[in-house]
C-alpha cells in the first residue's frame, strides 16, 4: 500500500475516535456525578 494512503486512513480513524469520544464526554457528566456520589458515604457515617 501507499504509504500517504494507509496515514490517511490512521488520520481519519484517529478523528473518528476523537469523535466518538467528545460525544460520550458531552452526554457523561451525569452518570459520572452519580457514580463519584455513590463512592462516597454518606455524611452519617463518617462522623
Amino acid at each position: 500500500m501507499n504509504l500517504h494512503l494507509l496515514a490517511g486512513i490512521a488520520v481519519l480513524l484517529i478523528l473518528v475516535a476523537v469523535s466518538a469520544y467528545r460525544e460520550a464526554l458531552r452526554n457523561e457528566p451525569i452518570r459520572r456525578s452519580r457514580t463519584q456520589a455513590g463512592r462516597l458515604p454518606p455524611a452519617d457515617e463518617v462522623e
